[in-house]
């Protein structure tokens, strides 16, 4: 069973040696692992930072084109049977070779098709108390309890085991682990929520995961700006009107964003302080802005305008 990590990077000089350090502590526990990178459009030192590391296969694409079409051909130019969709400002978080071999291990199940994302990436519990940037800390809470909310309300429980389901009210898990046979072309903003529907419409399972320990995403950084956090919330409120357009899901005040509100406040007291508590709120009206700024645009950006929209490192 070999893994593949597909990144796309954009201008990434600042940043990208973090998650090319540990592509490199990766590749020392498995040398099976492919790690594949897509330039989009590059302009500034990105390429010259990657050809460092050897074991990495780099592709320069000309414009700038956004993550979909950068992924899309970087997948046709891959050899394992798994595939990790990598940001360039991620890390792919793994205690040791043996964790690696766990989430290999679940491959072995023919029905797991993917699996979700089941903590933000901005949730790292041996660091929350030294956060200090406002949007860094309002993002972990707010996308925090998002994904509690559908660990809840969105999976089901066989043989002691937690997978994804959808309806038509029924908001997504983000998939970004799954198998190559089952990828489909993305089109849209939400390219990890069409993942999980596209896996899930085929007959296969998502699986989430509760253990922290296992390896899953973290944030390469630990300073969000608010200005960010609103170009951030703008963009995925455009991608779930892609999504949810494409795959006929309803999603409106009352099935969800209400009684997710509702969760989070009956689970505020996990925010250990008043900066933490804040900080949420700060985000959450941050998040109704963007929300509401997008469903009041005449004329909505397109997918290719959407990429042009995220955040700089």
């Amino acid at each position: 069973m070999k893994i593949s990590f597909l990144m796309a990077a954009h201008n990434e000089d600042k940043i990208i040696r973090k998650p090319l350090d540990n592509f490199k502590r990766l590749y020392a526990m498995d040398k099976d692992l492919e790690f594949l990178i897509g330039l989009d459009g590059c302009t500034d030192k990105t390429l010259s930072i990657i050809k460092e590391y050897k074991f990495v296969k780099v592709y320069e694409f000309k414009g700038r084109n956004g993550k979909p079409f950068v992924i899309n051909n970087l997948i046709k130019k891959s050899k394992c049977e798994i595939l990790i969709i990598h940001d360039a400002d991620w890390i792919f978080k793994v205690e040791d070779k043996n964790k690696l071999m766990e989430l290999k291990n679940e491959f072995k199940d023919k029905k797991i098709g993917g699996i979700a994302e089941s903590f933000p990436i901005e949730y790292v519990p041996e660091i929350i108390d030294k956060i200090k940037s406002l949007g860094h800390l309002g993002s972990l809470w707010g996308n925090y309890f998002w994904m509690e909310y559908l660990k809840k309300h969105n999976t089901s429980r066989k043989n002691n085991r937690l997978y994804a389901k959808i309806s038509r009210g029924s908001f997504p898990f983000l998939t970004n682990i799954f198998r190559k046979k089952l990828y489909n072309k993305n089109v849209t903003l939400g390219d990890d929520f069409e993942r999980t529907l596209d896996i899930i419409n085929k007959g296969y399972n998502i699986l989430v995961k509760e253990d922290e320990t296992f390896p899953r995403m973290i944030a390469a950084y630990e300073k969000t700006r608010f200005n960010d956090v609103l170009k951030q919330k703008e963009r995925t409120a455009l991608a779930r009107d892609q999504v949810f357009k494409k795959y006929n899901i309803s999603i409106n005040l009352f099935n969800f964003y209400l009684p997710l509100l509702l969760h989070s406040l009956r689970n505020i007291n996990k925010i250990k302080n008043l900066k933490g508590k804040i900080a949420f709120f700060a985000w959450l009206f941050v998040f109704s802005f963007g929300t509401l700024k997008n469903k009041l645009k005449f004329k909505k950006k397109s997918t290719k305008e959407g990429w042009l929209m995220r955040a700089k490192r």
